[in-house]
């Protein structure tokens, strides 16, 4: 089986111009580079630096997708269960030690029965700085301390934020593609930049 190929381009790394190999999702647009170090680039490494870094490489650059749109793919094929809040709220088997870990979490933010965590804390917030399943946070929580408990003010922080924080994710990925495209543009333009003027030293000479 031969091995991929991906368009060569130019790309500015340290103040000096490299050859690097370009991979462009199918998708969305959005381009990754693996600048070479060297006089040449290899390909198999190119495509093992793209995995790395959670990209799809196809067998063409028809099948190619970066790690956004595999995600979004695959949020559309998983089959929803009967029942949708058990589904999402499901963990893997807690064991003793990370029961150990998340009660000493909570036990150093939560301040009682009746306000529940210090603020900005939640289920949620603990679960993402241990990385552990929301429903483990949950489960040691209710048996072990009391109601979750919510803060007002941060509740309305996390409504008003969302919607500027996916309209700011879809503008850069917006002007990624764009700016990609004017660089292409560019690399265009110089030939023809080339010849236009071959050509007018050329009638100068005749004229």
């Amino acid at each position: 089986m031969s091995s991929r190929s991906f368009p060569i381009v130019k790309v500015e790394r340290e103040g000096q111009v490299r050859q690097a190999a370009q991979i462009e999702c199918a998708t969305c647009n959005v381009t990754a580079k693996f600048a070479s170090t060297g006089r040449s680039i290899s390909m198999e490494h190119a495509a093992r630096w793209f995995r790395a870094h959670g990209w799809e490489v196809g067998n063409g650059a028809r099948h190619d997708r970066c790690p956004d749109c595999q995600q979004r793919q695959t949020a559309k094929t998983v089959s929803p269960m009967p029942d949708k809040t058990m589904a999402a709220d499901t963990p893997r088997e807690m064991s003793r030690e990370d029961r150990r870990i998340i009660f000493a979490k909570i036990d150093e933010l939560y301040l009682s029965d009746k306000t529940g965590y210090s603020p900005p804390w939640t289920d949620s917030a603990v679960a993402r700085d241990l990385g552990v399943p929301r429903a483990w946070v949950s489960q040691v929580r209710e048996d072990l301390f009391g109601p979750e408990g919510s803060n007002a003010e941060f509740d309305e922080f996390l409504e008003q934020a969302a919607p500027v924080i996916a309209d700011l994710k879809n503008l850069h990925r917006s002007c990624t593609a764009q700016l990609e495209e004017a660089r292409r543009i560019a690399e265009r333009i110089e030939p023809l930049e080339r010849l236009a003027k071959r050509i007018e030293r050329e009638i100068g000479k005749v004229s």
